[in-house]
């Protein structure tokens, strides 16, 4: 072969290595899928989080195929969005059971899949992939204040008990509670979500005293404490109170 040869064969060897590196997937920043159940409403639904730089369009695709499909269109879809939590409804387990739900998407690995996109510049494709198991933690037993209790708006500690199985039965191994007091009020129509609190606490804590100068006297709070399994499945119990 030629030297001329040789030399034109490793150019078009290496613009194929870029060209190929150009067109590797671009992992998503995040990919969730999970299943929540209301204990005390006694309802059950599936939610799913989506995070990356940028993206126009994405289909979430399960062991029986595709399950979601989504597309950003108009004047915002082509800028491209970054962040997207979506949330099924939530049919009572009296009119749709658990076990039906449950058939609506089988345990195992999830694909996202879709195009990457910002402010209107392609960036080739996205993927990520989520784990969904069906192993749903019991609701934690909420333990104080009790339900429609007047407590005072200083130095008030809430406590839950520990939850060690699944609505089954079965071990659940729990990795963190989710503690949420909403004022309960109507959210103001411009904001985004209520006045409230939320913080995600370590497996072994239990009970938390509310930090100083958040509860108001003479109000009414809802609260809830959502139980986190290792897939991230939750379980909520929710419960309220009023402040003297």
């Amino acid at each position: 072969m030629m030297a001329g040869t040789c030399l034109l064969a490793v150019v078009a060897l290496a613009a194929s290595g870029a060209y190929a590196e150009q067109k590797k997937a671009i992992p998503l920043k995040e990919a969730k899928l999970i299943i929540e159940h209301n204990a005390t409403d006694k309802d059950t639904g599936f939610q799913g989080f989506i995070d990356s730089e940028g993206w126009q369009r994405v289909e979430v695709t399960g062991p029986e195929g595709v399950v979601l499909s989504f597309e950003c269109s108009g004047k915002l879809g082509s800028l491209g969005l970054t962040e997207l939590f979506f949330e099924t409804v939530e049919p009572e387990n009296k009119r749709v059971p658990i076990e039906e739900m449950l058939a609506k998407l089988p345990a195992g690995n999830y694909t996202f899949k879709g195009t990457a996109m910002e402010n209107g510049d392609g960036k080739g494709e996205i993927t990520g992939t989520a784990w969904l198991t069906h192993t749903i933690p019991e609701g934690p037993v909420l333990l104080s204040p009790r339900e429609g209790a007047k407590v005072p708006a200083e130095d008030l500690a809430v406590s839950w008990g520990p939850v060690t199985k699944s609505i089954t039965g079965g071990p659940a191994t729990i990795i963190a509670y989710q503690l949420i007091i909403e004022k309960a009020e109507k959210p103001h129509p411009h904001m985004i979500g209520k006045r409230g609190l939320s913080m995600y606490l370590p497996a072994s804590v239990t009970k938390i005293t509310v930090p100083k100068g958040f509860l108001e006297p003479g109000t009414s709070y809802e609260w809830e404490v959502l139980a986190i399994e290792e897939s991230g499945n939750q379980t909520l119990s929710s419960s309220g109170f009023k402040t003297r």
